[in-house]
């Protein structure tokens, strides 16, 4: 998984399995293995597309975004509409 600030760990190595995701009314709720969740607001752009060579969906065009890393941790990242997001295989 790639961040707008760049890959969420080591590149390659980390594998999630997808929970959940849930059409809100303000947007996209994304939760993976862990409790990892991923929350865009307003409306986005879901394209199937490439990263570095390897199949990816790429999440773009939100208004803002926000990343809770682990379950149980209560610090959240906020990016704004700071750049994509990438989901590589």
């Amino acid at each position: 998984m790639v961040l707008p600030d760049g890959w969420y760990g080591r590149p390659f190595d980390s594998l999630f399995s997808l929970t959940l995701a849930e059409d809100t009314a303000n947007g996209l709720r994304i939760e993976l293995e862990g409790g990892r969740q991923l929350i865009f607001q307003g409306d986005l752009d879901i394209v199937k597309t490439g990263f570095e060579k390897f199949p990816a969906l790429k999440l773009d065009r939100y208004r803002s975004f926000s990343w809770w890393p682990h379950d149980g941790i209560s610090e959240e990242r906020k990016f704004g509409n700071s750049g994509p997001v990438f989901f590589v295989s």
